[in-house]
């Protein structure tokens, strides 16, 4: 059985790092790390909830890889520099 492939910004440093949650950030970066999206275009994108959506840019936010950015009431997220850049471990 192949091991599955995540994107090493997934990991969250103490933090409980289940597999489902592993997957749905790496199709969250991998996706902003094509372009800057709103809510749904990463739905569409990933085919993740809106809340699992909302739930894990939160997390990502928190961490600082992702930033959110407004405009009206339109709200966009990208990567930030640190989101960008392959964690080593």
């Amino acid at each position: 059985m192949a091991r599955a492939v995540f994107n090493p910004n997934a990991y969250l440093p103490n933090f409980k790092n289940r597999r489902a949650g592993l997957k749905a950030r790496t199709l969250i970066l991998d996706a902003l790390g094509k372009h800057p999206s709103d809510i749904e275009t990463l739905r569409s994108e990933t085919g993740l909830s809106t809340s699992s959506l909302r739930y894990h840019l939160r997390l990502l936010e928190s961490r600082r890889l992702v930033r959110k950015i407004r405009s009206g009431r339109r709200v966009t997220y990208e990567l930030t520099g640190l989101g960008q850049q392959p964690i080593i471990l």
